[in-house]
């Protein structure tokens, strides 16, 4: 009874310093929005205050999850580890940024983008692997048989990752454009509404570190945290809580709703092939497939444009002395060649929902002996609070990403 009281304890405190983080940096960034991005520095020692007894915290929590006997057990047991990895990915580069301002303000605005791409590769792989690697590894995990699929069967699964991508994109993107809209609602200019895109599609950053950190990357990295490290270590439990945490948490460390959904459907769906195969480089291939042809094809037709439309790629700004007439001939062809690449996408995206609901049987999962109702496995995962320290964490990206915009409103 102590231990369940003390991890209780643990478990709450961390949820609220979370919380209390989570108004600390949209405050923060909201002012950086509203006032320039060196007034952000000014928040860094705020955050530091709650952000270091955070992981304190974490890590004396994931001390008492020792054993996965037990499915309440298995589950503190991942979510503590994964909510340590958690604040390595949200804070650590929080600081490295914070302190590169201070350091070398000029090279780190000049470059910030490549710089970011860099640093959250580096996150996701070397520190990722490293915390998430060492601390599970106590705890006991299971073989998967191995078996091997045919090319043609792994077309199969690359179409339908573009089907399942498209249906979760249209289930997340009303709420997320709902969301994102409500600061246009001020005089933003067109200038500003341009520099935004070209921030949120990272088309200014250099085409090769975009490849290798936003299409090959992720692809390895993110297959091992979130199918071999957390599978091996769960589906001693069934293969059912194996899919649902690996969608669930997956999806939700995205931190918005443009790609919550369809990181949540792939998510399940690389559980799956992973469990079947028991071979991660599968799932790998069929994360490459959608991440290299968002990182380099559609983002550089974008990007070929917005130069073309004169905006430079460096600052963001529209060339003010743009011949207007000229504009219309120069863009057309590569507005053609946009719709043409869209409408190809578009064919792979409804060929692999098709394939989806054709072969929808064939995505069975086995139970075991001893295993828990479903209802009663997700009333476990939800109503279990250590898994809320990640959940909240998790909520923190998705606070961080859309609520600072709106504070920033109230700041101008």
């Amino acid at each position: 009874m102590e231990d369940k009281a003390l991890r209780k304890g643990l478990s709450v405190t961390a949820i609220i310093l979370i919380a209390i983080l989570a108004l600390l940096i949209s405050f923060n960034s909201a002012n950086g929005i509203a006032y320039g991005d060196g007034v952000t520095l000014y928040g860094m020692p705020f955050i530091a205050a709650f952000a270091i007894p955070l992981l304190a915290v974490l890590i004396v929590l994931a001390r008492q999850f020792n054993s996965t006997d037990t499915i309440e057990e298995m589950m503190g047991a991942i979510a503590t580890r994964y909510a340590i990895w958690g604040w390595c990915f949200i804070f650590l580069i929080r600081f490295a940024s914070a302190a590169l301002d201070i350091i070398c303000p000029e090279f780190y605005e000049a470059h910030f983008t490549t710089i970011y791409l860099l640093m959250n590769s580096f996150n996701v792989s070397v520190v990722g692997c490293l915390v998430l690697g060492l601390s599970l590894k106590t705890l006991p995990s299971v073989k998967i048989e191995k078996r091997s699929l045919t090319i043609g069967q792994i077309l199969i699964l690359i179409l339908m990752v573009y089907g399942l991508s498209q249906v979760g994109s249209l289930m997340g993107m009303p709420i997320h454009t709902g969301l994102t809209s409500i600061p246009l609602i001020g005089d933003n200019s067109t200038d500003d509404a341009l520099a935004d895109l070209k921030s949120s599609l990272i088309i200014g950053s250099d085409t090769w570190v975009r490849i290798i950190t936003v299409g090959i990357l992720p692809a390895i990295f993110e297959e091992l945290l979130f199918r071999k490290f957390m599978i091996d270590r769960t589906l001693r439990h069934g293969e059912f809580v194996s899919c649902a945490m690996s969608g669930i948490m997956f999806g939700l460390w995205h931190g918005n709703f443009q790609q919550f959904f369809f990181a949540f459907f792939l998510g399940v769906l690389f559980a799956f092939v992973y469990i079947r195969t028991g071979r991660i480089i599968y799932t790998m291939i069929l994360h490459a497939s959608l991440n290299l042809v968002t990182s380099t094809v559609t983002v550089e037709l974008l990007a070929e444009l917005l130069k073309r439309m004169g905006m430079d790629m460096n600052s963001g700004t529209m060339d003010p002395d743009i011949d207007y007439n000229a504009l219309i001939t120069d863009v057309m062809p590569i507005i053609l060649l946009i719709l043409l690449w869209l409408i190809i996408l578009l064919g792979f995206q409804i060929a692999g929902f098709v394939l989806v609901i054709v072969k929808r049987k064939k995505f069975k999962l086995m139970p075991i002996v001893g295993e828990l109702p479903r209802k009663q496995i997700l009333h476990i995962m939800t109503h279990n609070v250590t898994m809320w320290v990640f959940f909240a964490l998790a909520l923190l990206l998705f606070v961080n990403t859309y609520l600072p915009d709106i504070l920033a409103m109230f700041f101008r």
